[in-house]
């Protein structure tokens, strides 16, 4: 008798199961995965990138030519 070399997996991490669910689910299930204290450093980073870049530009300052 023959053993199956393939590791066992339950039904909801095969990979059957993950050909069901859309890409936005993939990432929120994986985001429900993660530490509390990931998921802070992730908001933390995101709203400075918001602080950062979603800066109105002055229309003082000038522009280079192009």
């Amino acid at each position: 008798m023959t053993s199956d070399p393939r590791p066992k997996q339950d039904g909801n991490t095969g990979p059957i199961y993950r050909a069901n669910l859309s890409p936005a689910q993939v990432i929120a299930e994986a985001w429900r995965r993660e530490s509390p204290q990931t998921q802070e450093f992730w908001r933390q980073a995101e709203a400075k990138r918001k602080e950062l870049y979603s800066v109105p530009r002055s229309p003082n300052k000038p522009r280079g030519k192009m």
